[in-house]
């Protein structure tokens, strides 16, 4: 079966995102100050407050729920930088509102889904991961609904699973073992469970990792739909007058 995103590209796309997201760190961070502050809120209050369960899933599902808006409008910000416009972040939110319950249920679905994945048998949550990556991209980039952008994604995904893993699975992989080993790290150095610096890290984790995984989607996503679909082509024929296509403006970023 032939592959659009093959180890070596995928690789390549990582480099791509790490010179992207360094270049760019501050404006990507600043377009998500106002979901990452309610994520914020929401990792803070779940440190501090003893809830009962049906509490604590209300707000994992707050949870997600900001971090999926982080997601989506850094993604789009990462994508204009990507075809070396200028970003303007109200533009970027007005994207996003468009499809806000849109961006809402589907970053509850996929990470629910992978989730349940992994505790069940570790693969399924891989392959969601694979299959999805592409979700919230798709939503703010093509505006496209809850249903056809899942569908979307996954048409997008088949025959690049492995290079999505290698490329996005491994950088979540090593995002979410880091979040879950610093409140343990801490706890082996003594710092007690009310201590704010457990939250600091925390948040300050979030933030470091949230300009380059926008990148990398974005990354793997142009990736994809230009060998897949000769994206960098259509984008050619349809802004002669715009931009730089992506294939120029990457090479500026490398």
């Amino acid at each position: 079966m032939k592959t659009y995103l093959p180890s070596r590209v995928a690789i390549e796309c990582i480099d791509d995102a790490v010179v992207l997201s360094k270049r760019h760190f501050w404006p990507l961070l600043r377009l998500s100050v106002i979901p990452l502050l309610l994520y914020s809120a929401t990792v803070y209050t779940t440190y501090l407050w003893h809830m009962p369960y049906w509490a604590r899933l209300l707000f994992g599902l707050l949870w997600y729920a900001t971090f999926g808006f982080v997601e989506a409008v850094t993604v789009v910000g990462a994508w204009e930088l990507l075809h070396a416009r200028n970003l303007d972040a109200l533009a970027v939110w007005r994207r996003v509102f468009r499809r806000f319950f849109t961006v809402l249920f589907a970053a509850w679905i996929r990470i629910y889904l992978i989730l349940l994945g992994i505790v069940a048998l570790i693969a399924p949550g891989l392959y969601f991961l694979g299959i999805y990556f592409a979700v919230p991209t798709v939503i703010v980039i093509e505006d496209l609904g809850l249903w056809a952008s899942l569908k979307r994604s996954r048409s997008l995904a088949l025959g690049s699973i492995w290079g999505i893993l290698l490329s996005i699975g491994v950088a979540w992989i090593i995002v979410v073992l880091v979040a879950f080993f610093i409140p343990r790290g801490l706890t082996q150095l003594g710092v007690s469970y009310s201590s704010p610096l457990r939250l600091l890290l925390s948040i300050g984790w979030a933030a470091v990792v949230v300009p380059f995984r926008s990148a990398l989607s974005a990354r793997v996503y142009l990736e994809i739909r230009t060998r897949k679909e000769g994206y960098d082509l259509q984008h050619l024929m349809g802004s002669l007058t715009d931009a730089l296509p992506p294939t120029a403006a990457l090479g500026s970023i490398r």
